[in-house]
């Protein structure tokens, strides 16, 4: 005999026998999926689809009327009211009409309506190119006006609702994207490769790619950098350069770039020891400017506080200067081991050094990529075609205080040292025009009104060497000395390079040649020695 507990059970498995099967059952997953993303997008997403020739054709009649004619055309002007015309021109930079579209929002009775215009102006705050060059000074003030407005809109709509959709909850969970610093919390997430809250954000409230608020998550990222300490700093800035400069799959306005770039080197200046850093040059040329050329640029961007920062200039100014330097004896000569010294020598002299010109030879001027096109972009705005000579023969000129002077490329040719104030009306001409075509004959350059001229030879056996010779002349006339000594003769040099021993030279002044060794019978002693050097007790050895 049946129970009633089997009566029961086989009546229940007939019930559910036809029941829905479980979602890893279901064929069509993929289908319910996209259906999933419709309903989020027409009923919770960010994102607003619309008609733009209908945004254009609403907000045309706006502009005309100053009306709004119903909610459809309102929907379409909030969509459209950071829409730039060719001159820089949108809704926004109209104060009146700015006005006139938030009362309009405001006063929309229906909660779901008032909800659909704050959400179409918070997709125009997003998508406003508040960075780039095309808007005027009047739409990016009425954006700043409209940040505002959506923060104080934000929380009044809140109130209103009885279900948040999931972008509200988003705005909620970044309220600082409704500030003068939206993204700066993301900053030192992205610095340790954290790119969750930004990802949130952007997927939340339907950020495009192009939106300023990738721009400013970047610079975040370069401020963030800026507060580690020096160490750690340097360690990554090779990788924020990458960035900056556009090179880490992240595109990156000019603007954005010089920002950037403008930050790092900020920083770096700031670093108890900064030897240069080629990359970091390169980037602040490239983006900002020649430090000495665009100096108003620089001051505008690279900034401590208030004021220009003079620290950052002067310090990427020093390493041009020597990366032009190295850049004409290495390239623009041909004798190899007295162009290291030149280098060398003149290298010395770069503090001293406040501009300085390129007459390139026609080999020079039409030498197509590689080193020369990067040297020529470097030294944009100081070159010149220099005439009357070969093809092979450049002229690197420097002014150093109240004196111009001029080494040539090609061996052979002396050093000549003008006066500044005796300089002809055309050579000042042609230095300073900034003309990328100006010209300078060569007889200009080493002509018989030089101060002096001298040349490149040594003199072994009084173990003098040119750069002590033009030393003995230079330092007196400029009245500048420079840190380190200039190089002796190769034969003494390679016995002290190593730096173990200082070396003077009094000569000039009817003195000796001074190399402080104490020891009498060590290796450097002997040598010096074979040299004709003498040795006094106390002090080393000396050559008269």
């Amino acid at each position: 005999m049946i129970g009633a507990l089997d009566i029961l059970q086989s009546r229940l498995a007939q019930s559910f026998a036809d029941a829905p099967i479980g979602p890893e059952g279901w064929s069509a997953v993929d289908e319910m999926v996209r259906a999933r993303q419709r309903v989020h997008h027409d009923h919770g997403g960010a994102g607003i689809v619309a008609d733009q020739r209908s945004i254009l054709a609403s907000i045309a009649d706006f502009k005309k009327t100053r009306e709004i004619a119903g909610f459809r055309d309102l929907k379409y002007v909030c969509l459209g009211i950071g829409a730039l015309d060719p001159k820089g021109w949108s809704v926004l930079a109209d104060e009146g009409l700015r006005s006139t579209v938030a009362r309009s929002a405001e006063q929309q009775a229906a909660t779901h309506r008032r909800l659909r215009c704050f959400q179409a102006l918070l997709s125009s705050y997003f998508s406003f190119p508040v960075n780039g060059k095309n808007a005027n000074a009047e739409s990016t003030t009425g954006w700043r006006v409209l940040r505002g407005w959506l923060r104080e809109e934000r929380d009044r709509i809140v109130k209103l609702l009885d279900f948040r959709p999931p972008w509200i909850e988003a705005l909620s969970r970044h309220p600082e994207l409704l500030t003068n610093q939206p993204c700066d919390k993301f900053g030192d997430e992205l610095l340790r490769g954290d790119a969750t809250g930004l990802n949130d954000a952007r997927d939340g409230l339907a950020i495009p790619e192009t939106s300023w608020v990738v721009e400013e998550a970047v610079l975040a990222q370069m401020k963030a950098a800026g507060q580690l300490m020096d160490v750690e700093f340097k360690s990554i800035l090779p990788d924020l350069l990458g960035i900056a400069m556009g090179r880490a799959g992240v595109s990156i306005s000019e603007s954005l770039a010089t920002r950037c770039v403008a930050l790092l080197v900020t920083r770096y200046a700031r670093c108890r020891d900064r030897p240069e850093q080629p990359a970091l040059r390169d980037a602040a040329t490239s983006t900002i400017g020649n430090p000495w050329l665009r100096r108003t640029n620089w001051d505008a961007w690279v900034r401590v506080g208030n004021q220009p920062d003079d620290q950052a200039r002067e310090m990427v100014f020093f390493w041009l200067k020597e990366r032009l330097v190295a850049d004409f004896f290495e390239l623009l000569s041909a004798d190899g081991i007295n162009d290291r010294r030149r280098v060398a020598y003149w290298l010395r002299f770069v503090p001293f050094v406040e501009d300085m010109w390129f007459a390139l030879g026609t080999s020079a001027s039409r030498a197509k990529g590689g080193k020369f096109g990067e040297f020529r972009e470097r030294a944009k705005g100081r070159l010149l075609s220099l005439e009357g000579t070969t093809a092979d023969n450049n002229a690197f000129v420097m002014k150093i205080g109240a004196h111009l002077a001029v080494e040539f490329g090609a061996s052979g040719n002396a050093f000549y040292l003008f006066r500044w104030d005796a300089l002809s009306p055309s050579v000042l001409e042609s230095l300073n025009s900034g003309r990328a075509s100006a010209r300078i004959h060569i007889g200009d350059l080493r002509s018989d009104g030089s101060l002096d001229r001298l040349l490149h030879r040594d003199s072994p056996v009084a173990l003098k060497s040119w750069e002590q010779k033009f030393d003995d002349k230079l330092t007196k006339l400029i009245g500048k000395n420079p840190e380190v000594r200039p190089a002796c003769v190769p034969e003494l040099e390679v016995l002290i390079a190593n730096g173990r021993v200082q070396v003077t030279d009094l000569r000039v002044g009817g003195g000796a040649l001074w190399v402080y060794e104490p020891e009498r019978s060590s290796h450097l002693a002997k040598k010096l020695q074979a040299l004709d050097f003498t040795y006094r007790a106390g002090r080393g050895w000396f050559k008269e």
